[in-house]
């Protein structure tokens, strides 16, 4: 807008007619209070989106980084069952935020001095056609659009915080976000344990990431691939089945809560194993004392070694002790419980231990007591 005083006496927000009370001093360019504010809003959200259009992070990069939160909301409404119209709400977002990183990822090769035909070739069509497609003042302008509708939605938020998303989606996002801490507490605690300096952990790292990369992981500012974790936790020392949960949570995966029952106890005693990790292994007689006496230590022991299968209660209680969030684990014991119910004969339910149910060894290489299909 241009900042040359109100024509002809008339609002710059609202256009009305203003009534100038005084002949002397500055003349008023809004006719109230609230479209001065309006248009200071606008002034704003213009300010935002050229702010994310002109960022220093590849902008390639960070649609990715939103297309990935996106893919794991699809994905867990999958795993859900959410309604047709939830997945095709999802999947269509997902296909928009595809067609904008496309936008962005050619507008930066193009930037770098790629070639028409290079990215014609790239993109499996005529040269023509990509000049087309992703003309320069085209690109500005879905990315700007798309920008402008980031800047209001946060605007949004920040004036409506009770209705950011969907119950469903904010739980997730919080355990998202409490999973990629509890991930970069695991992953720090065993490079720390393994004494290898940060460039020697990146050197056994594939792919060729760079010891800066490495360190950002470690203080939870980049969430690493799978193939990276594993890597990572292999060339420390770790097992990587202990951070696997706490990786597919910080994912935003909501993993099906129907597996077999061994698997089941398995993923099970695994979180808990990288909760354990994640808060520097504290000793069993430690984290009884943080458990306000609902654990003992020689069942925090025999938990953590794979061989109790708590009930709710010893497993909420551990969870609290390690720092870590009730609810985010509670799938995966209810995930047991239906298994261990789904495997008992109705006519000897009475007979048949219930939760918590102590299993062998697994030193003794036997399986775990359960009951048999």
């Amino acid at each position: 807008m241009s900042k040359r005083k109100a024509p002809n006496g008339k609002c710059r927000f609202c256009k009305r007619p203003i009534q100038q009370l005084n002949r002397v001093g500055r003349r008023r360019e809004y006719c109230s209070l609230a479209c001065r504010r309006s248009a200071q809003r606008e002034r704003g959200k213009g300010l935002e989106a050229k702010k994310e259009t002109t960022s220093t992070l590849p902008l390639g990069r960070s649609v990715t980084e939103d297309l990935q939160l996106l893919v794991a909301r699809l994905l867990s409404a999958e795993y859900e069952g959410k309604s047709l119209e939830v997945r095709l709400r999802l999947a269509s977002e997902v296909s928009r935020e595809v067609e904008h990183y496309m936008s962005a990822a050619v507008h930066e090769e193009h930037v770098r001095g790629a070639s028409w035909e290079q990215v014609a070739a790239a993109a499996s069509v005529s040269p023509a056609t990509a000049r087309t497609r992703w003309a320069p003042r085209e690109v500005e302008r879905r990315l700007s659009r798309r920008a402008a509708d980031r800047a209001a939605a946060r605007q949004l938020e920040a004036t409506l915080p009770a209705a950011r998303l969907p119950v469903d989606e904010q739980a997730l996002t919080e355990s998202t976000a409490r999973a990629g801490s509890k991930l970069a507490a695991a992953l720090s605690f065993l490079h720390r344990e393994s004494g290898l300096t940060i460039k020697e952990a990146a050197a056994q790292i594939g792919g060729g990431l760079s010891a800066p990369y490495v360190s950002r992981i470690l203080s939870g500012e980049r969430l690493p691939t799978w193939e990276v974790t594993q890597e990572l936790v292999t060339a420390c020392g770790g097992d990587p089945r202990e951070v696997s949960l706490l990786w597919e949570h910080a994912q935003g995966m909501a993993p099906p809560v129907r597996h077999p029952l061994n698997d089941a106890v398995d993923r099970l005693h695994a979180a808990l194993r990288g909760l354990h990790l994640a808060a520097a292994r504290p000793s069993s007689d430690h984290i009884a004392d943080a458990s306000d006496g609902l654990l003992a230590p020689a069942d925090v022991t025999a938990v953590l070694s794979g061989r109790m299968v708590p009930t709710w209660t010893m497993t909420g209680a551990l969870v609290k002790a390690l720092g870590g969030w009730p609810a985010d684990v509670r799938p995966l014991w209810e995930a047991v419980e239906y298994g261990f119910l789904v495997r008992l004969d109705p006519g000897d339910l009475a007979q048949t231990p219930c939760l918590p149910l102590r299993l062998p060894d697994p030193a003794l290489g036997t399986d775990p007591d359960l009951p048999e299909s």
